[in-house]
């Protein structure tokens, strides 16, 4: 039994990881209907940006002298999930902007190389960039109640991701520019009509989305405790299924996808023999179910074009 709330445990704290970058392919995707796939790379950026800013420049110390720590490392990561948002918004400026219009493949294949480009960079001139990178400790360690499956760092990566959630289910659903979010995802064309800047709106989408990735990369390093400059590429991955699953383009199914991902994951890793080798393929393999018998996915709505 204690294996078992263990590992449902590790599944969560997975799927939340998932989830966030899951949240930004669906964002991403209602605005524009197009496949962001360097999301998980701008999310590692964010890593490596927290990375920067504590082992490198020494700003968590700094911080620690005037601040409690939880309060420095919220300044942190705030300010490596700003540094994000303005990433991704330079590349729906340089990278996804100049193709709309053309070919639909363009806009992915050029979102696809700028993952590439991201990776280069990192490799290139974040100090030994192409060696995996201890990540910095900056959420305690402490178990929670003398109870071990329970540590403090657990509870907060989950509280962080339903903070998240919330904050941004108040945002679309309460807020006027949220409402105009909708509009646009829903319908572009009425949306315009009357009188909503639907530029304007494409670029609030991808800094808040860019803020979400920038944290979610935050999360996902300090899960694993290390990063790697093309770790990316597979986050991106798990992140984009997640959303297929949960049904791309709907927030609340990225959520879904993520956490169900991670439960294949986590529990063909622990419960079948040499079940780690294939918790990978067990996951793709769920993912290739449903996009055979429900491409809509688990919560996303059919759509009939009339041609």
């Amino acid at each position: 039994m204690e294996l078992l709330m263990s590992q449902v445990i590790n599944a969560i704290m997975l799927g939340c990881t998932y989830a966030l970058v899951a949240i930004g392919f669906s964002l991403f995707f209602g605005v524009l209907d197009i496949v962001v796939f360097c999301a998980g790379d701008v999310a590692i950026v964010g890593a490596f940006a927290v990375a920067f800013l504590v082992s490198i420049l020494g700003l968590f110390v700094a911080l620690q002298g005037a601040l409690p720590p939880m309060i420095a490392t919220v300044i942190i990561v705030f300010v490596a999930a700003l540094f994000t948002a303005l990433l991704m918004a330079l590349m729906y400026r340089l990278v996804i902007r100049p193709l709309e219009g053309r070919s639909e493949l363009m806009p992915l294949l050029s979102t696809i190389a700028a993952g590439f480009a991201l990776r280069e960079i990192i490799g290139i001139f974040y100090p030994e960039g192409r060696n995996p990178q201890a990540f910095p400790q900056m959420l305690p360690e402490g178990v929670l109640a003398g109870n071990a499956m329970l540590s403090w760092r657990n509870i907060i990566i989950i509280i962080a991701t339903l903070l998240i959630v919330g904050l941004l289910y108040w945002f679309v659903n309460k807020t006027k520019t949220g409402l105009s979010i909708q509009a646009v995802s829903q319908n572009r064309e009425a949306a315009v009509m009357v009188g909503i800047n639907w530029r304007f709106i494409v670029y609030i989408t991808f800094i808040i989305g860019g803020v979400i990735l920038g944290v979610g990369g935050f999360l996902v390093a300090s899960y694993f405790d290390v990063i790697r400059f093309d770790m990316g590429s597979m986050y991106g991955l798990k992140g984009f299924c997640a959303a297929v699953v949960g049904g791309l383009g709907n927030v609340y199914g990225a959520i879904v996808g993520g956490l169900l991902i991670a439960f294949v994951e986590v529990f063909v890793s622990a419960f079948v023999p040499g079940g780690t080798a294939y918790a990978g393929v067990a996951a793709f393999l769920m993912v290739l179910l449903f996009m055979l018998f429900k491409p809509e996915g688990i919560i996303g709505e059919k759509t009939i074009e009339k041609v």
